[in-house]
Order: C-alpha cells, then structure tokens, then sequence
C-alpha cells in the first residue's frame, strides 16, 4: 500500500489547472505588447483666438483700420458678423468689443474711441476662439 497516494481530486485539478496556467503565461506577453503599441488618440488641436485681419482702407483709430462688419479675423473667414446698428464705416455696421465673430466675439478695441458705450474694433484687436 502506497502511503504517499494522493487522492484522485488532487490529481484531476492538477491536470486541469496546468493547461490555464500556460495559456495566462503565454498570453500575457502578448496582452502587455498589444496594449503598449496601441497608438493613444492626439490630443484634439485647441481653437486659437486670433484678430481682425484687415478694416477701412480709408478710416483709421488710433493709426490702425478701423474694423467693419465683414471684416476678416486671423482665426477664419469672414470673421465679424456683428456691428453697430447705427454707426457705419464705408456702409459697414462698426464693429465693437463684445460683437460676435464667426466663431467668438471681439474682445480687444480702442481705448479711446466708442461707439454706442463700447470700445470700436480695429485691424489686430483680439478676437476669442470658437
């Protein structure tokens, strides 16, 4: 009589077991090397704010264009889309600090040229982003 005998169990799970743990050492190399060459997404490109690319050719605040509805912003397009509803520059509604844009608002001006309360816009005052 063999005294060392293990029982019957024992020997099933040992069986059943090894064929686990050879696959989990196999394939976690493989996990580990598909996760580390996976390419991470780019990081979405920020909007930049930009400014009032051009203005009046004829009326000037402070030495720079004056900005008119219409008028193209660095940031795209026809930027200013809003203006005064009583002050024009060349037929074009001024534009003012707080006027949208395309894509945000004008946020720099004259400090000391106003119309309607509010500092008139010129070519290279800031515009916001989208």
């Amino acid at each position: 009589m063999n005294l060392r005998a293990r029982p019957r169990h024992y020997t099933v799970m040992r069986i059943r077991l090894y064929p686990l743990v050879a696959l989990v050492a196999l394939a976690g190399p493989a996990v580990a090397q598909t996760q580390a060459q996976s390419p991470s997404p780019a990081p979405a490109e920020a909007p930049q704010p930009g400014v009032i690319a051009r203005g009046s050719s004829s009326v000037t605040v402070d030495g720079l264009p004056a900005a008119r509805s219409g008028d193209a912003t660095s940031n795209g397009g026809a930027g200013a889309v809003e203006g005064s509803p009583n002050v024009f520059i060349n037929g074009k509604p001024a534009v003012r600090v707080g006027d949208r844009t395309r894509c945000g608002v004008v946020v720099q001006g004259s400090s000391t040229v106003f119309v309607n309360g509010r500092p008139l816009a010129r070519a290279g005052d800031g515009v916001s982003d989208c």
